[in-house]
C-alpha cells in the first residue's frame, strides 16, 4: 500500500515469491544484506496465500498547545460517539473525487497527551488515510508528524477476481 505524503513508516510488508524455497531466517539474513543503511526486516515466514491488509495503526505528535489539545479531545470525543461522517478526498483538478464513511474506517482513535492513536480499517476497496482523518477532526494534516507503526493483515485466502480487480485500483488511485 501506498503511504500517504509525508506519513513515515515502521512496519512495512514485502511479499516476494521464490524460485527456490529458502528456510525464513536464511531469506531474512540474505535480504537484510541488501537493505539500505537505516532499513530493518524483523521477520520472515512462509505465507499462505497473499497478504491482505485489514487495518493499520498510527501515531500522530500534535505540535498543539493545551487548548487547542483540549478542543481536539472534545472534537474527537464527538466524531467517535456519533454515526457516519462523510469525508471527501480531492484528487486534483480533472479526478474524480473520494467520498468514505470517516468514523466507519475508525476503529480506533485516542488522544494521549499531545499523540493521536488511530488504527484505521482497510477493505479490498480501500480505507481512510491518517491525513483525511486528521482533516475530519479540523487539523491540518500536514502541521503534524505522523508515523505508521503496524500493519494487520490476514494471509491465506486467495483474493477473488473482483478484490484483486479492487486493490489494483485503490493502488492505482493512491500513486496518481
Amino acid at each position: 500500500m501506498a503511504l500517504p505524503l509525508g506519513v513515515e513508516s515502521l512496519d512495512e510488508i514485502l511479499d516476494i515469491d521464490l524460485a527456490t524455497p529458502l528456510p525464513p531466517q536464511t531469506l531474512l539474513e540474505v535480504l537484510q544484506k541488501q537493505m539500505p543503511a537505516g532499513i530493518r526486516l524483523r521477520e520472515c515466514r512462509n505465507a499462505h496465500g497473499r497478504p491482505r491488509v485489514t487495518a493499520c495503526e498510527f501515531e500522530i505528535d500534535l505540535e498543539l498547545d493545551a487548548a487547542a489539545l483540549a478542543a481536539l479531545q472534545e472534537r474527537l470525543a464527538a466524531f467517535l460517539a456519533g454515526g457516519a461522517v462523510m469525508h471527501t478526498r480531492h484528487k486534483g483538478p480533472g479526478k474524480r473525487a473520494r467520498v468514505l464513511d470517516a468514523r466507519g474506517h475508525t476503529l480506533e482513535a485516542k488522544l494521549d497527551a499531545s499523540r493521536l492513536f488511530l488504527r484505521i480499517a482497510f477493505s479490498p476497496q480501500g480505507g481512510m488515510k491518517p491525513t483525511d482523518l486528521l482533516e475530519v477532526l479540523g487539523e491540518d494534516a500536514l502541521a503534524h508528524r505522523i508515523v505508521k507503526t503496524k500493519t494487520i493483515y490476514e494471509e491465506g485466502a486467495a483474493l477473488s477476481g473482483d478484490e484483486q480487480q479492487a486493490q489494483s485500483a485503490e493502488r492505482t488511485e493512491e500513486h496518481e
